[in-house]
């Protein structure tokens, strides 16, 4: 039998701490619908990637609805979460009849200014219009806030495994199978959730540290090994959404009873609580000047390059590492790829390639950023509408989006400079420019966990520095209000 599968999708990661708002213009400049959605996604790293290779393998017959996407910044807009939900729901509602399952691809962390879990009230919405019996398989990021509810609209539910997220089509790749498993008669999908009570940083929740790697490995045995269907997904949750379900939880689906389901959920569960104090700290983080002293040691003693890791700039404008480094760009070679600034993007084209102009650069976004800095910058390289295919092992044959955007050299200092914001978690932000990251002797970097795919192995030593901006280390000096203790 030839089964019609609906795909929707519907993804932010939202710091609520950060106080600008992503508005639809942002969602809708990534936003994929109808046949325009699988030519995009086809064969890239990504859970609609994911969705569409097991349903060619299995002759099965997408029917695309919408995917929008609104990256990773403060809250989203109300008014443009309202308005894709709607679009997702009406499109469900009119394939109803003639489709026999629905592939969602959610992110788990969205919050806007009205709703602490519009992933839920989007789930719920359609719950309601698919009816009671159709089944739903929802893919979700590792770093999504999940309780009961969250997932209450859904027949199984699956989280990324890894952190850098290089298994994002695999993920959906288990969701899809799941099910056809499910339509074919072959398994009857149950589900059970249990929280640690644990909110972990994102810099903490690279699934290469000890002890989260073994809890991460423990997760997948238990779904590899099992005489019947069973898949256990572990979610670091998302520390800087305050949000009441913020933190990490384990999600069990089984072919079998809630009870097996929820016995295999909280034996993970307990685990990581019982590693707690091991989660908390399991790399050192430096501050400001430590930081920058301790990798220029390093790399005056190598011939590779050392990562300073600015993982607390959640908006990728922050100006605390890049005006330290400034001051050393006669000494050493230092590369920043994927400042967002666009304003600083305009001015130079403005200015033309090849020319100087001065520039007020970064630390636009937030009081916390560390504020513009006066630079004189020759503009190296200018790319309108600038868009790629990822090659890295995370992004591989995803599109990626910068808009506007320049190469500047700052006293030697090379700094790409986006109108769209985007972390550099590979080696692209380096190869699009015709830059060699061997070539440098610090890479100043914002990403939390995924660079390490890229990075790891390639750099020398990666350093990672705390700033006073919006994603600290330190939650306990975040100023939460939903969260729990």
């Amino acid at each position: 039998m030839s089964y019609r599968i609906a795909l929707a999708g519907l993804h932010m990661e939202c710091a609520t701490f950060l106080p600008h708002v992503t508005g639809h213009d942002v969602f809708e400049a990534g936003t994929k619908r109808g046949p325009d959605l699988v030519e995009t996604f086809h064969n890239s790293n990504t859970v609609m990637g994911g969705f569409l290779r097991v349903l060619d393998e299995a002759g099965a017959e997408p029917v695309p609805i919408l995917h929008a996407d609104g990256g990773a910044a403060g809250l989203a807009d109300q008014a443009a979460v309202a308005a894709y939900r709607q679009e997702i729901v009406d499109g469900i509602g009119a394939v109803r009849g003639s489709v026999d399952g629905v592939l969602l691809h959610l992110h788990g962390a969205m919050v806007t200014q009205d709703e602490l879990d519009p992933d839920a009230r989007t789930l719920d919405a359609i719950r309601l219009t698919a009816g009671p019996h159709m089944p739903i398989m929802v893919a979700l990021d590792y770093h999504a806030n999940l309780d009961a509810q969250s997932i209450a609209g859904a027949t199984a539910v699956f989280g990324y495994r890894y952190s850098p997220h290089i298994d994002m089509g695999a993920t959906g790749e288990r969701a899809a199978r799941c099910l056809l498993k499910t339509l074919r008669g072959e398994i009857r999908p149950a589900m059970a959730l249990a929280r640690p009570g644990l909110i972990l940083p994102s810099i903490f929740s690279a699934t290469d540290l000890v002890p989260l790697k073994g809890l991460v490995e423990r997760a997948k045995r238990a779904s590899d090994d099992a005489a019947g269907y069973r898949d256990v997904s572990l979610f670091a949750g998302f520390a800087y959404a305050d949000v009441p379900n913020c933190g990490a939880s384990v999600v069990a689906v089984v072919d079998g009873t809630g009870e097996e389901a929820q016995a295999l959920a909280d034996d993970l569960s307990d685990q990581v609580d019982h590693h707690r104090q091991a989660l908390a700290a399991p790399v050192p983080v430096y501050g400001l000047e430590e930081c920058i002293e301790k990798a220029c040691a390093i790399a005056g003693a190598s011939d590779r390059p050392v990562v300073i890791l600015e993982h607390a700039d959640r908006a990728n404008d922050s100006t605390h590492g890049l005006r330290h480094l400034l001051a050393l760009s006669d000494q050493m070679r230092i590369a920043v790829p994927f400042l967002w600034d666009p304003g600083s993007v305009a001015e130079a084209i403005a200015a033309g390639q090849g020319a100087e102009v001065a520039l007020c650069l970064g630390g636009h976004s937030a009081p916390k950023a560390g504020g513009p800095i006066r630079v004189t910058a020759r503009v190296d390289a200018v790319k309108r509408d600038f868009r790629y295919r990822g090659t890295g092992e995370m992004r591989a044959g995803s599109e990626v989006r910068l808009g506007d955007s320049v190469l500047l050299d700052v006293g030697g200092m090379k700094i790409s400079v986006t109108s769209l914001s985007q972390s550099a978690i590979d080696f692209d932000p380096f190869l699009q420019f015709d830059l060699d990251p061997k070539a440098f002797d610090i890479v100043l970097l914002r990403s939390k966990t995924h660079f390490r795919a890229a990075w790891d192995g390639f750099a020398a030593a990666i350093v990672i520095i705390d700033t006073a901006d919006y994603g600290p280390a330190d939650i306990s000096k975040l100023p939460y209000e939903h969260a729990r203790p």
